[in-house]
């Protein structure tokens, strides 16, 4: 019982890093779906270029490889409103690869497509820097 909890208390710890360095603004760098990502707490934004807003909550697992994110739609286009959508990401520095399944889809992306398939979007974000005065 006590190597579980360990388990588990190290799960915790990584995943409050993990999203401890995902807060803040991500634009767009490359993708198949220009977008940009807003993180603030376990909430999240991605408005996309052709106008589709998705505003939800998630959660990572990055001790799963590749890492884990689940985000559950919120608001956002009808048909995916109250759905889970099952997603990779690695942080590595400034940037973000980001990469969901479709919201509803059962299976979750194995690993990172290039940024042009057609399977998966796949997208590279980069970390907005803050305004400096």
């Amino acid at each position: 019982m006590a190597v579980m909890l360990q388990e588990i208390d190290v799960k915790e710890a990584a995943a409050a890093k993990d999203r401890e360095r995902l807060q803040g603004v991500w634009n767009f760098v490359t993708g198949r779906r220009k977008a940009q990502l807003f993180i603030s707490g376990d909430h999240f934004t991605a408005k996309f270029s052709n106008g589709d807003v998705y505003l939800g909550t998630f959660d990572v697992d990055p001790t799963r490889k590749p890492k884990a994110m689940d985000m559950t739609v919120n608001e956002g286009p009808l048909k995916f409103k109250g759905v889970a959508a099952k997603a990779i990401y690695a942080l590595d520095g400034e940037h973000l690869v980001w990469c969901p399944a479709e919201p509803g889809a059962t299976e979750r992306p194995k690993a990172f497509p290039p940024t042009d398939s057609q399977e998966f979007l796949c997208i590279v974000f980069r970390r907005e820097k803050p305004f400096q005065s």
